[in-house]
């Protein structure tokens, strides 16, 4: 039996274990939990993100439209990049399926459904709100990339199953298929380990030492990129800022160069390289060139797209040979120094969006948060660790709250949640206290769970499907409101009296915060009954600021 299955199959059990409230709707049926809870793992493996956050990324169910879980984020003006998921979990774990040929026929027609605004399409709740809000942006013009990641237990789809994907998408630049399976959910798990790694240059290098610290600059041949990435996945990207979102316009060329029989050995001098860090390296310096270079806790900080499009596209075509084929490298020894890994990350990156939870881990405020929230009885977790309890607040979901809530950003919250460690920061979390931020999360989780509720008034039934965002920044005005204070009066002295009437009242609250905005909506809207109109209209009016502005006008 393959022993990595039972390590997956031992963590979806846990997983099920500490959320037993999160899967309630699935009584005793023991194969749906199963699947369930290896959804919630995948997404949050290949999104590189906590399982608490994932979990609000989940469509699964009747009428889902083909994918279970759907991650949205603008990646600059213009540009959409959306990732949806299938899910597809084998509990006998002697079995090597598949995945299966149908289901990726289903998904490439789900693409085209989605993604064209003409077609009708029969969904669940919150898979609709998904396609609206997709619909939305493309009404405005917003260019979409699409990755669709098929995630199981057992092996990739079929030359079958591949007909469909390339009958459909082998001419367009916007779509992506991703196999992803217990192997590389594994890695995930346990991505934290140390990485100690021989790296072969390809011809000369030079070496330089200033400012106590030692620099390597290369060539690498791109097979050797594919290696390392093959050994290790996103392990080696866990400083790297930028998680890989699939397909692009800039993944595509880098593709396209590759696979050209005229460009591909010239490809060094078309890409701007990779740059890895490490706390030190040895070579032989008698060599004159092609140096074996032993590095230690290596780490890929800038090129981490590069590396990812070389690895697939070498993966799916190993009937052409890329011995000639290299990249610039930079390999920076930098001890664990966060200050340099930062100005260097900063630096390479200056031109994308980018996370930076886990260099702004070690910041002052965010230890200030973790030791405040303790002293509360509450775990808030600096860096992602891979914890399976959902009730845990990490940094991302802590961020996200407090931007909608006290920052009264809900627009900007939702969209570009790979800002919050780096654009708006300072905005977030400058002088923020733990109390602060443990209201901002129950508030936020209060109007996420009520975003599921079905609500037999289908005014309210029409709006709430996208509205849970301003309708949490709504409630944190209302309890302000109510306890004649601003936000920087929260401190742990109240907190407990605030966190009290929160709890006893949070139904009225919401009732009220939902009742508040649905005036709002009327008068935007002239009035005309909130029911009939397109999803689309309801899903942009969230994103508009003077709107939002207006609503948090108690």
């Amino acid at each position: 039996m393959d022993i990595v299955k039972q390590i997956i199959d031992q963590r979806v059990g846990k997983v099920i274990e500490e959320n037993a409230s999160f899967f309630l709707d699935f009584g005793h049926d023991v194969e749906r939990r199963k699947s369930f809870a290896f959804l919630l793992l995948g997404v949050a493996a290949y999104l590189d993100i906590d399982i608490a956050e994932a979990a609000q990324y989940l469509t699964d169910g009747g009428n889902d439209g083909g994918f279970d879980a759907a991650y949205i984020v603008q990646s600059g003006e213009g540009i959409l990049n959306v990732v949806l998921f299938q899910a597809k979990y084998t509990r006998d774990l002697e079995k090597e399926n598949n995945f299966p040929a149908n289901a990726v026929e289903k998904s490439v027609n789900t693409i085209n459904n989605i993604f064209d605004p003409n077609r009708q399409m029969q969904l669940n709740d919150k898979s609709r709100v998904i396609v609206d809000e997709i619909r939305s942006f493309i009404a405005d013009g917003v260019i979409p990339y699409v990755t669709f990641v098929l995630i199981n237990n057992g092996l990739k789809w079929n030359q079958d199953a591949q007909n469909h994907i390339d009958n459909e998408f082998s001419s367009l630049k916007q779509v992506e298929f991703v196999y992803f399976n217990h192997q590389d959910i594994v890695r995930y798990v346990n991505k934290h380990d140390k990485i100690d790694e021989t790296l072969n240059l390809t011809g000369v290098a030079i070496k330089e030492d200033f400012n106590y610290k030692e620099v390597i600059l290369g060539r690498v041949s791109v097979k050797e990129i594919a290696r390392i990435l093959d050994k290790y996945g996103d392990g080696l990207l866990d400083k790297n800022i930028r998680k890989y979102l699939g397909i692009n316009a800039v993944n595509k060329a880098i593709r396209d160069t590759l696979l050209d029989d005229s460009k591909r050995s010239n490809f060094f001098f078309y890409n701007n390289g990779i740059t890895m860090i490490c706390s030190d390296f040895k070579y032989n310096a008698l060599q004159k060139e092609d140096w074996k270079v032993q590095v230690q806790s290596l780490q890929i900080i800038n090129g981490g797209q590069t590396c990812k499009t070389i690895h697939q596209a070498l993966k799916d075509n190993t009937e052409i040979d890329f011995s000639d084929t290299t990249v610039l490298l930079r390999l920076y020894a930098v001890e664990e120094d966060e200050s340099v890994i930062e100005g260097i990350t900063r630096a390479t990156n200056s031109q994308n969006p980018v996370d930076f939870r886990d260099l702004k881990s070690n910041d002052e405020k965010q230890r200030f948060l973790e030791q405040g929230a303790k002293d509360l009885g509450v775990s808030y977790k600096r860096k992602r660790d891979n914890q399976t309890n959902t009730e845990i607040i990490p940094s991302s979901v802590a961020a996200e709250a407090v931007f909608a809530i006290w920052r009264k950003k809900p627009h900007l919250a939702k969209y570009k949640k790979s800002e919050f460690f780096n654009n708006y920061y300072d905005d977030i979390f400058k002088n923020l206290n733990a109390s602060q931020m443990i209201i901002a999360v129950l508030i936020f989780r209060m109007c996420d769970n009520y975003r599921k509720k079905v609500s037999f008034d289908e005014e309210i039934q029409a709006q709430r499907r996208y509205s849970h965002y301003v309708i949490a920044a709504i409630i944190g005005a209302l309890l302000l409101k109510h306890f004649s204070i601003t936000v920087e009066k929260i401190t742990h002295v109240n907190f407990a009296e605030i966190k009290e009437y929160f709890d006893n009242n949070r139904d009225d609250i919401y009732y009220e915060a939902e009742q508040h905005l649905l005036l709002w909506l009327k008068r935007y809207f002239d009035d005309e009954s909130l029911d009939n109109l397109d999803g689309r209209s309801l899903a942009a009016i969230f994103r508009r600021f003077d709107f939002v502005e207006n609503v948090l006008k108690l």
